[in-house]
């Protein structure tokens, strides 16, 4: 795990609850905390301990997680008055929920503004465990045409993805539908879910492993992820749907391009973001077994 906060507990502080300590002190919110207690996050001294565990002076009160450290500051790719576009890192949320109230991209980028009341509004998600860029609309008049946008396919995004396996044919377009069947986490092929059109091109592929570019006519969740699966290439890292985890822990999917439109301005916006260093990795080894074979 990694250690994404440490405090040495003064003499003030002493006989105080390790639930004030992060709170008061590390600044943690009550969701994060509690999160991080249902998780086994938390340490004094370096052991487990309660919430309600008294510290005394000179103790050190350490939280540890797989979650990355949020930056204070959003990496920005582009920005006007009506549009921000950010590379969210993965293990991020694109937006808020019940689980991460305050940690998601929305609400980094509202801490950045330093306004409480302002709003961003998600134009297509990314999952927490997927990477690159996120558009997001500043005002609700822009969210509304920016969706209306991606409706009508003026909104273009390509992913680079990592999957298993190798491709019989090196281009291809894939139709499927995907529903939801109970008891099954995740999203399933189905006869009557909703019609997913994925379109896919080998840029390069070793033994076991292709890097592919991807870019989906369709937006449904999972719709890369479940039908690579189901054709027998899942992505590495996906471990729920029957990825490899021995390379990467998380999905290897990365959104590394959008093109759409301004509704305002009508300049063609083009926006890329490189592969981050977990899958760079990757695609590294590959070449190295490609160059070595």
């Amino acid at each position: 795990m990694k250690i994404a906060k440490q405090k040495k507990i003064k003499s003030n502080e002493d006989g105080l609850l390790v639930k004030n300590i992060l709170s008061k002190y590390m600044g943690f919110s009550r969701r994060e905390i509690s999160r991080f207690h249902v998780s086994g996050s938390i340490y004094l001294n370096d052991e487990k301990c309660r919430l309600t565990q008294e510290v005394h002076t000179n103790d050190i009160v350490t939280v540890r997680t797989e979650e990355p450290i949020l930056e204070s500051k959003p990496i920005i790719l582009y920005e006007d008055t009506d549009i921000v576009v950010v590379n969210k890192p993965a293990g991020i949320p694109s937006h808020a929920s019940a689980e991460h109230f305050d940690d998601d991209m929305g609400s980094i980028l509202k801490r950045y503004y330093q306004d409480d009341t302002f709003t961003v509004r998600t134009v297509g998600r990314l999952d927490k465990g997927v990477s690159g860029i996120v558009v997001y609309a500043k005002t609700k008049q822009m969210a509304a045409l920016l969706a209306s946008a991606r409706e009508e396919q003026l909104l273009h995004k390509e992913y680079l993805a990592i999957v298993k396996g190798k491709f019989e044919e090196k281009r291809g377009k894939l139709i499927y539908t995907l529903g939801k069947e109970k008891g099954i986490r995740g999203r399933s092929v189905t006869a009557d879910g909703q019609k997913c059109i994925t379109n896919y091109e080998v840029i390069t592929e070793g033994n076991f492993f292709s890097l592919i570019k991807v870019h989906i006519e369709t937006g449904r969740l999972h719709q890369i992820r479940a039908g690579m699966a189901y054709f027998g290439h899942p992505l590495i890292g996906d471990q729920l749907y029957g990825g490899s985890m021995h390379v990467m822990k998380r999905p290897a999917l990365h959104c590394w391009k959008v093109e759409f439109i301004h509704p305002k301005t009508k300049k063609q916006i083009s926006i890329e973001c490189e592969l981050p260093t977990d899958m760079q990795k990757v695609v590294d080894k590959l070449q190295e077994t490609i160059t070595t074979a």
